[in-house]
């Protein structure tokens, strides 16, 4: 599998191709129930190893002063950072300025000034459409046109990306191709529970808020809401107080059910990292949501940031609703992963500003003045979060701006992701448990000829544990397409998360799992279908390739 920049004529294939994905679980009742959630996005092959190593932890930092300017010429003695209120020395240390900072200034000291290089960036425009409502998208489209016609040098390469992978431009030049991606953005809220109509009646942020302690006010509103179900009325104190129990079982069971639609948008930032990591010049990604809850997801975020600090790329975020009026505990839950990914990275985090066109402009500079900053930590990983705090000796009135912790990890082998990736990229064939494959070339609703992969898991070889009463699995499926050189053309991978009931279960054994993955039709020649299936519960791995002839 041949994966090379310089295959033009691959590229060009891939950003012609606009795909779709449709996964079902038969039998087909149960597709749109809390049994099976399905989370989705492009893929694409990462372009380099990202480096592991547990014992170095890199910060990239900013630094203003009291009157909010980016401040530089400082030494890495002038910084002290606190790993769990621990002092740890710093042993890699850097100052990047842009090339017309860096043109008249002098490295000072211990602090090496580097010109940022010329030449265009690679931006990553990502529309978090599984969360943002219609006019959140509408409003986001029009801010990332004025961008791409009014600001961006011509030379930047730009690519659009979406939670739920239905739009899907790689990295480019051609501002037509892209703004012909952004006219066809719409909200697609993933399915799965929106709200539970007992009482009290709760919606997957409410759950989230009152699951994890956030908001004593929507605790305290549903406690109300059970009583006046619960209790006589009207309903004493003292079996209000007694609702909370009552509360917090029904927050906790609807935020384990609607929790993967958070992950589903950090799965499919992963993957656009990823790919973003092995792209030319400056590399940046810029996220547009409205925010989403991440509570109990450390491990998950810390490993992104990690993924961003490693290859270089700095996340902004904006608010694509403008001002969202709610309280500060909603707003703080929201924002967190935003905030926090673009404190760690260096970049910038703006909201409750109408003006989304200037923020997403104002996200899209690059920092004048910055720093990279490393210490390894003493001993091994313990697997646990550590808090980190960044500061300037004696204060002197500057704000630090860099990540607030780090996940303590060692990974000594492939990721999940990482393994599944290799496989995807190699010619391997692999067989732990049986799955059929169906490749066919036919004609869609609207009239347009496309290429079907279906997909057939033979359910009975799966495990299915008891957990709370369900049967548990996840499977993801990866299909990637390339010509007949092996250069990738397009790839689409999807996690279905199942929790199934009796009946489910039963479904499932007599039918099977089936996922299908529709490809627009390419042009007429030769092709090879590459399928991963990955099974959690074993990690256990089927691969094949199936060769097809376009006429």
């Amino acid at each position: 599998m041949l994966y090379p920049d310089s295959q033009r004529e691959g590229n060009a294939i891939a950003r012609r191709l606009l795909f779709a994905i449709v996964c079902a679980l038969l039998p087909a009742t149960a597709q749109d129930s809390p049994e099976v959630r399905i989370r989705a996005a492009a893929w694409f092959p990462p372009g380099l190893v990202i480096s592991t190593d547990a014992n170095l932890v890199e910060l990239a930092v900013t630094v203003r002063d009291r009157h909010d300017h980016l401040t530089g010429g400082l030494l890495a003695s002038d910084f002290e950072v606190l790993d769990n209120n621990q002092p740890r020395e710093i042993t890699v240390f850097s100052e990047l300025r842009t090339q017309s900072v860096a043109a008249g200034a002098k490295p000072s000291g211990d602090a090496p000034a580097h010109a940022a290089p010329a030449g265009p960036r690679s931006i990553a425009l990502f529309f978090d459409d599984a969360h943002t409502s219609m006019f959140g998208l509408h409003k986001s489209a029009e801010a990332a046109e004025r961008l791409l016609s009014n600001t961006l040098p011509a030379a930047d390469l730009v690519g659009i990306f979406t939670a739920s992978g239905t739009v899907s431009v790689d990295f480019t030049t051609d501002r037509k191709l892209l703004l012909a991606a952004l006219a066809r953005l719409r909200p697609h809220p993933l399915s799965g529970p929106h709200a539970v109509s007992s009482c009290p009646a709760l919606t997957p942020f409410d759950a989230y808020l009152i699951a994890h302690h956030v908001d004593p006010e929507t605790e305290w509103a549903k406690m109300i809401e059970a009583a006046n179900c619960n209790c006589p009325s009207p309903p004493t104190m003292q079996c209000i107080g007694a609702q909370r129990g009552v509360v917090q079982s029904a927050a906790n069971m609807v935020w384990d059910m609607s929790q993967y639609q958070s992950t589903t948008t950090l799965d499919a930032l992963g993957i656009v990292i990823r790919h973003l990591a092995a792209a030319a010049g400056k590399r940046m990604l810029i996220l547009m949501s409205p925010g989403f809850p991440v509570g109990g997801m450390d491990q998950r975020t810390s490993g992104l940031v990690d993924t961003a600090l490693r290859t270089h790329i700095r996340i902004s975020a904006v608010n694509s609703e403008g001002v969202v009026f709610s309280s500060e505990f909603r707003g703080m839950a929201r924002n967190q992963f935003m905030a926090a990914a673009a404190e760690s990275t260096g970049g910038q985090y703006l909201h409750n500003n109408m003006d989304i066109a200037a923020s997403l402009a104002a996200v899209a500079a690059i920092p004048e003045v910055s720093y990279v900053l490393g210490f390894s930590p003493p001993g091994d990983p313990d697997g646990q979060y550590h808090a980190l705090k960044t500061r300037i000796r004696g204060n002197r009135g500057y704000r630090v701006e860099t990540r607030t912790g780090y996940f303590s990890a060692a990974v000594p082998h492939d990721t999940a992701q990482q393994r599944i990736d290799r496989i995807a990229m190699s010619a391997a064939t692999m067989q732990d448990f049986p799955v059929a494959v169906e490749v066919q070339q036919e004609t869609e609703n609207e009239g347009e000829a496309a290429l079907r992969v279906t997909l057939a898991v033979t359910a009975s070889s799966l495990k299915f544990p008891e957990k709370e009463g369900r049967r548990v699995e996840e499977l993801t499926f990866l299909t990637v397409l390339e010509d007949a050189g092996g250069n990738f053309i397009a790839g689409k991978q999807s996690v279905m998360d199942m929790a199934l009931t009796p009946a489910g279960l039963a479904a499932a054994l007599q039918k099977g799992v089936r996922a299908a993955m529709t490809f627009p039709l390419p042009k007429p020649g030769s092709y090879r279908v590459r399928q991963v299936v990955r099974e959690a519960v074993q990690d256990r791995i089927w691969a094949s390739s199936t060769s097809i002839e376009v006429r």
